[in-house]
């Protein structure tokens, strides 16, 4: 039996930011939910919830003539509910944003609205205002309004995403970990800062309109590093100490000693882990055991960020050439597999990312960035945080060489879900059987849509093997984000695949396949194993779910989950006191979480908003 030390849990849900939108508007869009529209309005800055706290909440107009008046569903549906449909998931890039030589597709999965153009800075509190009059006036100069020189997209969705997720917490994260030391942000993904990378990297790139800004301090160099965002997160919520006050008063820095002699009170190390499309749960496989880990002298961290971003369409959707058309989804293989349909089987351009289907014939590039909390089963039950899951598995494995090129999916990638299973099986007792919710990899491709089930069931087959298990498997529903409009969000899609994930094994709704018209026939024989359906999964509250995810190269990974519940705790060795006072709140401390999560990530300023609620205090 495992005690509460050696079990990790999740804490609060994913704060997520992609194609389709915010948290909230991804999750109603899953529903199908009326308020599906307000959501969208909200993160297009159009609305503002009078109390965001609240289910259902009165709206009022942002902006225009109408600032400040009651705003209702009918008429945000009537006056933008077209154009707010229109900007948002898979679509086509805007031909004014292309230039005349790219030819490979005119179809990506780029953020909703204006966020691409300052409007996620609004949404995360950000811009150079934001920050000059807050308690990080300090760090203004890293918050510049000039595109060139203030944080890349990339960053900004580390920001947004991992700082979001905070929002989970009932008390201060200063308070919960007294000392810094204690914290580590574990970060994803799979390309560096594109936009601020292609300033200089291209000499000859054409200047900005209104010229190209003085760098005085390699603005552009630092937001260029795939590490720059998680390190903006983690110095964000560090005490803050000026250099140039500091430099002046030394005795100011008396206040950085921490009550474990000899050490400073400073978060530890941000931890960037690259693996390609798998580099999210490469990063959990890698800060996992971190947290578990028992030496001497080696200090754990008692609570981990886990965020993932990646912008890779910036600058200019360069990436998509490099792809090349054979991989994408293009607006002439549309065409193609429309004029194989009847008028009305046609198929949109937010539908044309469809894995599985007979109509599979590319992927979609997408902008996203996620964040998750995730510490031990005795601290969360210490400190009355809400446990949304038990990770009870995880796994990473290389493949076969022998490749013709990268994009290939080699043999031997089910090692990451064998590795999974087997750790759920051996150190928490749950068989194969017990998980019955895939989030599949699904880029869209033919390629992929066999490699990923293939993939799949092989890692099945092989757990069962080792588990003893005889008879067949239960088929294993299968859920994908990517089609229902985020697209393939590169190094980090998996953690999204854990956002959903977490849902069905919270009892709620999580994506089907929901650009599934008809199965790919070469599929019947490895889809025997799994069901496949268009309509959202109802989760329940005594399940199981995996996430994997393939890489180029061969980066795999994989994530088991199950649920939190009374049942599910009772199987670790834990303090009956503890877990009875946990358990008496616990009810309570559901309804909090998720009313203040809703507070928060409806409200203004997520992200500094975040930090000024969670952050260590420096000299101040």
């Amino acid at each position: 039996m495992l005690s509460g030390h050696q079990v990790l849990v999740t804490i609060g849900t994913p704060c997520t930011m992609s194609a389709v939108g915010s948290t909230e508007t991804y999750q109603a869009k899953v529903r199908g939910e009326a308020d599906f529209i307000a959501m969208a309005a909200f993160d297009a800055g159009l609305i503002a919830f009078d109390d965001p706290a609240d289910d259902i909440s009165s709206m009022r107009w942002v902006g225009g003539e109408q600032a400040g008046q009651p705003a209702t569903l009918a008429e945000i549906e009537t006056r933008y509910g077209s154009q707010l449909r229109a900007n948002l998931g898979i679509r086509r890039i805007d031909p004014n944003l292309l230039m005349p030589s790219q030819t490979v597709t005119d179809i990506a999965a780029c953020l909703p609205h204006d966020l691409e153009n300052g409007g996620l800075r609004r949404l995360a509190g950000i811009r150079y205002d934001d920050v000059r009059g807050s308690a990080l006036r300090d760090m203004y100069g890293l918050f510049q309004d000039e595109p060139l020189l203030g944080p890349s997209l990339q960053s900004q969705l580390f920001a947004y995403g991992a700082l979001g997720a905070l929002a989970g917490l009932p008390t201060p994260l200063s308070e919960l970990v007294s000392n810094p030391y204690g914290f580590r942000v574990a970060a994803a993904t799979a390309f560096a800062g594109m936009d601020a990378l292609g300033q200089w990297l291209r000499p000859d790139a054409p200047p900005p309109p209104e010229g190209k800004p003085r760098d005085r301090f390699a603005v552009q160099l630092a937001s260029s590093l795939g590490s720059h965002g998680p390190a903006l997160v983690s110095t964000m919520l560090a005490p803050a100490y000026s250099l140039s006050r500091t430099l002046k008063n030394p005795a100011l820095r008396d206040s950085l000693r921490s009550d474990d002699p000899g050490y400073l009170r400073v978060p530890q190390t941000p931890m960037t882990a690259v693996g390609a499309c798998a580099s999210s749960l490469v990063a959990l496989c890698d800060i996992a055991p971190q947290l578990l880990f028992d030496y001497p002298g080696f200090q754990r961290p008692k609570m981990v960020l886990l965020t993932a971003a990646d912008a890779s369409l910036q600058p200019r959707f360069g990436l998509l050439d490099a792809f090349g058309g054979g991989a994408l989804m293009t607006s002439e293989k549309l065409d193609a597999i429309n004029a194989a349909h009847g008028p009305d089987e046609q198929r949109a351009v937010s539908d044309s990312l469809a894995p599985f289907d007979v109509d599979a014939n590319g992927t979609v590039v997408g902008n996203a960035g996620s964040g998750l909390l995730i510490t031990t089963l005795d601290f969360a039950l210490r400190h009355f945080l809400d446990i949304t899951s038990i990770i009870v598995g995880w796994g990473q494995s290389g493949e076969a060489g022998g490749k013709a090129h990268f994009a290939g999916v080699g043999f031997g990638g089910e090692n990451a879900m064998v590795h999974a299973l087997d750790m759920a099986h051996k150190a928490h007792g749950y068989g194969v059987a017990d998980f019955e919710y895939l989030v599949a990899h699904a880029t869209g491709t033919r390629t992929n849509s066999k490699s990923d089930l293939t993939t799949a069931s092989a890692g099945r087959t092989g757990a069962a093997l080792r588990q003893g298990f005889s008879g067949p498997l239960p088929p294993m529903f299968v859920g994908t984000p990517k089609a229902l409009g985020d697209g393939h969000t590169m190094g980090e899609t998996g953690l999204k695949a854990i956002s959903q994930a977490l849902q069905y094994v919270l009892g709620r709704l999580a994506p089907g396949v929901p650009t599934l018209r008809q199965l790919d026939p070469e599929l019947e024989s490895t889809a025997a194993a799994f069901t496949l359906q268009k309509a959202p999964l109802q989760g329940h509250l005594d399940s199981g779910a995996l996430c994997a995810t393939q890489g180029f190269g061969g980066y795999n990974g994989a994530v088991a989950l199950r649920s939190a519940n009374p049942a599910a705790l009772a199987r670790y060795e834990i303090d009956p006191q503890v877990l009875a006072a946990y358990l008496e709140r616990w009810p309570q401390l559901r309804k909090e979480r998720e009313r203040r999560e809703r507070a928060f990530r409806r409200g203004p300023r997520l992200a500094l908003t975040m930090v000024e609620r969670h952050r260590w205090h420096g000299e101040e």
